[in-house]
């Protein structure tokens, strides 16, 4: 497979859901091996996982006292459509505009305008199995001859169990909006989280039920947006993946554990264990 970048810039803003400010973002093309990187007040920030700052409900990023937050569904898509090499550019704001909360508004704008550079991307291809346990929660990667990923997990009283796969076929998965439970949203005000939430942009789920109007996208539209995330925050390894990764109620956290073992480890059968939040 061979790096990829875009045709030309193209410009997307809206509301931060957490912050609840205004963001305006730029996406330029760049050169083969530039990698992926933020741009904000004149600091560059790699979409790599050594510069992960934070994993409470979305993924900050961040280096010399700049950062970026709630960029795992941006990263979701570039991931998918293969695009490797970019900068994203906020002009106003430090949060990726969350948009309907999907990362379909992304897709459907990058899908078409994708570049090949014609230079082999790099790639990390699992020779072992390897996995990270945060209690009940897991993430395991065992070796395959392409990459796919599965996400299981439950949606209180709407889904007891539910799975999706992602296996190349984008429609599995752009779609699915951020969501969280109503109990939630209380919580998440006083730890200065979800300012700019809305039903326009996240699924709000009730007792069984859920506040938007519009229902859910799919059944099992939380389990997908949580694949999304996954895919994102996967993203983060700095280059393509070969292997099969399986989630079961895994987070931001643990992504992030998962993705900094994957990459520090010597790819030999190995296991950790915490007990921290996987939201």
């Amino acid at each position: 497979m061979n790096q990829k970048t875009i045709s030309h810039t193209v410009e997307f803003e809206g509301i931060g859901v957490h912050s609840g400010e205004h963001s305006r973002i730029l996406l330029h093309p760049e050169r083969a091996g530039t990698g992926v990187r933020f741009l904000v007040k004149g600091q560059y920030i790699p979409a790599n996982y050594r510069y992960v700052l934070g994993t409470d409900h979305a993924t900050v990023l961040g280096k010399d006292g700049a950062s970026v937050s709630t960029v795992e569904h941006l990263l979701a898509v570039l991931y998918i459509l293969g695009v490797d090499n970019l900068t994203v550019e906020f002009l106003k704001g430090k949060e990726v505009p969350i948009l309907d909360g999907s990362g379909y508004h992304f897709y459907k704008v990058i899908k078409d305008i994708t570049l090949d550079l014609g230079i082999e991307a790099q790639t990390l291809e699992l020779r072992n199995s390897l996995e990270v346990r945060n209690c009940r929660a897991y993430i395991r990667a065992e070796p395959s001859d392409g990459f796919c990923a599965l996400y299981r997990g439950y949606v209180k009283g709407i889904l007891e169990e539910g799975s999706a796969e992602y296996c190349g076929n984008a429609k599995e998965v752009v779609f699915a909006r951020t969501f969280c439970y109503e109990e939630e949203v209380e919580l998440l005000r006083k730890k200065g989280l979800a300012k700019g939430g809305s039903l326009k942009n996240a699924v709000v789920i009730g007792d069984g039920f859920v506040h938007n109007p519009e229902g859910l996208r799919s059944k099992d539209e939380p389990i997908r947006h949580k694949l999304l995330d996954l895919l994102g925050d996967l993203s983060l390894l700095g280059m393509k993946l070969k292997g099969r990764i399986f989630s079961y109620l895994g987070g931001h956290a643990l992504n992030y554990a998962f993705v900094k073992s994957l990459a520090e480890s010597s790819l030999s059968t190995r296991a950790t264990s915490s007990c921290v939040s996987t939201p």
